[in-house]
């Protein structure tokens, strides 16, 4: 049977899984935490700055922000509906993992992934620096990579969540302009 690319790869990943303790201590911390240090770093540096130059700039920051990833996490779940791909323990139950993950009926894209990239990227497109953006990208790069380490995405998982990050953090200014400002509005018309 020959294999894809992502099976070949995801088998070289994760043979280094117990070999190193130090390693597989990291990947785990990376697996878990550093999703939540990219979002801390953004949100500081967005408050920092943009709060600095004007609470308009940051409230555009948060907009995008929360408005790509709802975005993206609805599209992820109507993507892993559709096209269904299992984790590798549905498929391969004698791998090694790092850990359990919270859910195994969805896999592609990876969410872990995609909030990373979607968190660096806004953060970037917003106005950071190049150093800080291309930092958070390279943070957000091993938030996957360790999930593929740790044996529970597939590195195609990891390549969907980067590919749908980045459609719509690219499109995040005009979703915010088209969509969820007029329903923000109506929704305000209505209610307040």
């Amino acid at each position: 049977m020959k294999q894809s690319w992502s099976y070949k790869l995801f088998f070289i990943i994760n043979a280094e899984l117990g070999k190193r303790k130090w390693l597989d201590e990291i990947m785990l911390f990376c697996a878990h935490v550093l999703i939540y240090i990219i979002v801390l770093l953004s949100l500081s540096w967005a408050v920092t700055v943009l709060f600095d130059s004007g609470p308009n700039l940051f409230l555009q920051f948060i907009k995008l922000l929360l408005t790509t990833i709802t975005f993206t996490i609805i599209t992820s779940w109507l993507v892993a509906l559709i096209w269904q791909k299992a984790r590798p323990v549905r498929e391969l139950p004698n791998i090694m993992q790092l850990f359990e993950p919270y859910q195994t009926w969805k896999a592609f894209p990876s969410d872990h992934t995609l909030i990373s990239f979607v968190v660096a990227e806004i953060t970037w497109l917003m106005g950071a620096p190049a150093w800080f953006g291309i930092g958070l990208l390279l943070l957000a790069l091993l938030v996957g990579f360790s999930r593929v380490y740790a044996g529970v995405h597939y590195p195609r998982d990891i390549v969907g969540g980067i590919v749908l990050a980045t459609f719509f953090s690219l499109s995040s200014f005009w979703i915010v302009d088209n969509i969820s400002q007029p329903i923000y509005n109506a929704f305000k018309l209505l209610f307040l």
